[in-house]
């Protein structure tokens, strides 16, 4: 039981950090693509050499110029990026892929984290409240003792009026 691999349901996405990436703005800053340009991208792909022809399609921007974009071979969206993960050349959407970014901490941690001063005992009455509903299997009389003392505690900035006296 709990062996590696048993937690299916807790894999985390792949993210476009770890994968090979075509941007469509670093193309147009470093090569110029123009409207009506195909690319032919050539690369390896355990030892196969790889040949997939990239559309480029342009929007019209509000305040004049155009806008390029790379249409995505499985799904035919507009991206500004596609990722090699496998064999070809995709989206993110049709990867399934996510940014580092989105798989930290819980949100509600994160905001203890910036609204935390320091100051206390470092137990379990530090705890934000948002840790403290639901995620810890303490006892209902100790949640609620713990969540009361919380809300009595100012969490975050100062108001003005406190600062100025």
């Amino acid at each position: 039981m709990g062996g590696p691999g048993s937690g299916a349901k807790w894999d985390k996405k792949g993210t476009v950090e770890d994968h090979l990436c075509l941007d469509v703005r670093k193309l147009q800053r470093e090569h110029g693509v123009k409207p009506g340009d195909q690319m032919t991208v050539q690369y390896q792909w355990r030892r196969e050499q790889m040949t997939q022809e990239v559309m480029v399609d342009w929007t019209a921007c509000n305040f004049g110029g155009y806008r390029p974009w790379l249409i995505c071979m499985n799904c035919g969206r507009r991206v500004a990026v596609i990722y090699l993960k496998g064999k070809y050349f995709a989206c993110r959407h049709c990867y399934n892929l996510t940014y580092t970014s989105c798989q930290g901490l819980d949100s509600r941690f994160s905001k203890f984290l910036r609204n935390y001063d320091g100051s206390g005992s470092g137990g379990a009455e530090d705890l934000p409240l948002y840790a403290l509903k639901g995620f810890f299997g303490r006892e209902r009389k100790e949640k609620k003792r713990l969540i009361k003392e919380l809300d009595r505690r100012r969490r975050g900035r100062p108001s003005k009026r406190a600062s100025e006296g």
